[in-house]
C-alpha cells in the first residue's frame, strides 16, 4: 500500500498560485447516508453537532483557518491568501487532531490536504456564500478515491514547504508523523501526539488515569484508536476482509501498525483495552 521513496521535484511550484492559494481540508463523513436512513434527526443532528464543536475550538485556538459545513462535508480552509510556511504545519496537525475528535465520537471520517485556488466570497446580494475553486476538485477527487480511514495530503500541500525547508518532510515522516506513498502523497497519522505520551508514560511522568490526561487531545486518541481496532476487529470476527467497508478498517489498522512502531501500536492497545474505555488507569 505504501513504501518509503525518495521525494523528487519535476518542477518549482508556481508562483503566482503561491501568492493567491490558501490550504484547505476537505473532510467526508463516511457512512453518512446510512446515518440519516437509519437513525433519528436528532441522532444526526448530536453527530453533526460534536464534529463541529472540534472544528470550532481550533478555530478559535488558531484563527488562522475557518470552517464550512455542508450536508456531510467539512472544509478547515485558510483564510487569508498566501502561501505561509505556518499554515502548512497547522493544517496537518489540526487536520489529526480534527479526525481523532471524531474517530473518538465513533464517526469515521476521511480527507484530503490540498494547497491552491479556493475561493469564499458572498453573492451580488450579500445573502449567500459562494466557495469553489481548483483545490476544491483537487481535495474532493483525492478524498474520494481513497479506500481508508485518515487523511492524505497532496504534494501541492507539502511540496512549497519542502522547497523551503528541504528535508524536513522525510524527516517527519522518520519521526511517524506520515508514510509517504510511491505516488508522493503522505498518509497522515491520525494519532501524531501519542508518541510524546508513550515516552511520557514510560518515565512515569502521567501519574493519574489517562482518560483525564491532557484533555481533550489524549482521551480523543485512545478513543479514536479503540474505535478503529473494534471495528476492524468485528469485520474481522464475521469473516469480512474483502467488502467496501471491511477493507477500508483493515487497511487502516494495517497503516497505524506500521507508521506507529510494534512498541507504540502494543502499548495503545494495552491503554485502550478496557470495555468503553471507563477508568483507564497509567499500566
Amino acid at each position: 500500500m505504501w513504501r518509503n521513496i525518495e521525494i523528487k521535484y519535476e518542477s518549482k511550484v508556481d508562483e503566482i498560485n503561491l501568492k493567491n492559494g490558501r490550504y484547505l481540508l476537505f473532510l467526508d463523513i463516511l457512512g453518512f447516508s446510512a446515518l440519516v436512513e437509519n437513525k433519528s434527526p436528532e441522532e444526526v443532528y448530536n453527530v453533526i453537532d460534536t464534529a463541529i464543536h472540534s472544528f470550532s475550538r481550533w478555530e478559535e485556538l488558531n484563527q488562522f483557518f475557518k470552517t464550512i459545513y455542508f450536508s456531510d462535508t467539512f472544509l478547515f480552509y485558510q483564510e487569508p491568501k498566501g502561501y505561509d510556511n505556518r499554515a502548512f504545519l497547522d493544517v496537518y496537525a489540526i487536520g489529526s487532531m480534527l479526525i481523532s475528535a471524531m474517530l473518538a465520537q465513533g464517526v469515521p471520517a476521511r480527507g484530503s490536504i490540498v494547497f491552491g485556488e479556493f475561493e469564499v466570497k458572498a453573492d451580488s446580494n450579500n445573502r449567500h456564500q459562494l466557495y469553489f475553486g481548483k483545490a476544491l476538485v483537487e481535495a474532493y477527487k483525492t478524498e474520494s478515491i481513497e479506500q481508508w480511514i485518515g487523511i492524505t495530503i497532496q504534494p501541492s500541500a507539502w511540496k512549497p514547504y519542502e522547497e523551503r525547508n528541504s528535508g524536513t518532510i522525510r524527516a517527519l515522516e522518520r519521526e511517524h508523523v506520515w508514510k509517504c506513498r510511491d505516488d508522493d502523497i503522505l498518509l497522515l497519522n491520525p494519532f501524531i501526539k501519542l508518541r510524546a505520551w508513550y515516552t511520557s508514560d514510560l518515565i512515569g511522568e502521567i501519574d493519574g488515569p489517562y482518560m483525564e490526561w491532557d484533555q481533550p487531545e489524549f482521551p480523543n486518541d485512545i478513543l479514536g484508536f479503540r474505535f478503529l481496532i473494534d471495528k476492524a476487529s468485528e469485520f474481522a470476527r464475521k469473516g469480512k476482509f474483502s467488502g467496501k467497508d471491511a477493507v477500508k478498517y483493515h487497511s487502516t489498522v494495517a497503516f497505524l501498525k506500521e507508521v506507529m512502531g510494534p512498541e507504540l501500536f502494543e502499548w495503545a492497545l494495552k491503554i485502550s483495552e478496557k470495555k468503553h474505555n471507563k477508568l483507564i488507569n497509567p499500566i
